[in-house]
């Protein structure tokens, strides 16, 4: 099979994220993605995030019906950073994905500053990039060193965030239709972003 790994902190996962998945599902095209809430991420070390379990909650909500996702706790069950690396050979060393071609899903602004990544050539040796653009975040001209090992999945330009949605939450906006109606009902249930 040919799975594509979608990881993030999900806090809250929102309409754009499953956009980008479904169009890359679709086009590229991959028979999975896999949404892969970061446990701890070494690039927000500094930001508090939502509690791991209902970030979890809130993508397994948004995704229940759709047969072509899935969702995996690798990296929250860890208990360690959460390094996409790291993730990378969880995958490759496990026997249900040993066998499957794993690509990695992300924005153009992540690959922009995949060099800050731990391990980037080792990534680049092990997965192929899907990468998709995103706003103010264009990239013009492909590394050699990336041939090969990168596709541009053009998707339509959404300018969502999550920073976003928690800042409308905080001021008492609506979030209907930026988020999952299931997702909108946790957020508030739980009493996120307040």
């Amino acid at each position: 099979m040919r799975i594509g790994l979608f990881g993030g902190t999900f806090d809250p996962l929102h309409v754009g994220h499953l956009i980008i998945a479904e169009t890359v599902r679709s086009d590229f095209p991959l028979d999975q993605v896999l949404f892969i809430p970061a446990g701890i991420s070494p690039h927000k070390l500094d930001k508090s995030l939502s509690p791991a379990d209902i970030r979890l909650e809130m993508v397994q909500s948004a995704i229940q019906h759709h047969t072509g996702f899935d969702v995996s706790p690798v990296e929250i069950e860890s208990k360690n950073i959460s390094y996409t690396i790291d993730t990378i050979m969880w995958f490759k060393e496990t026997k249900k994905y040993h066998r499957d071609e794993l690509y990695l899903l992300m924005g153009s602004d992540s690959f922009l500053e995949l060099d800050t990544w731990k391990d980037p050539e080792l990534i680049l040796e092990r997965v192929h990039l899907l990468v998709v653009s995103r706003p103010g975040f264009e990239i013009r001209t492909i590394e050699e060193r990336f041939q090969g090992k990168l596709s541009i999945v053009k998707g339509p330009l959404i300018d969502i965030s999550s920073s976003e949605i928690r800042h409308r939450v905080q001021s008492g906006k609506s979030i209907r239709y930026w988020v999952p109606e299931s997702v909108e009902k946790i957020v508030f249930q739980k009493g996120l972003y307040h």
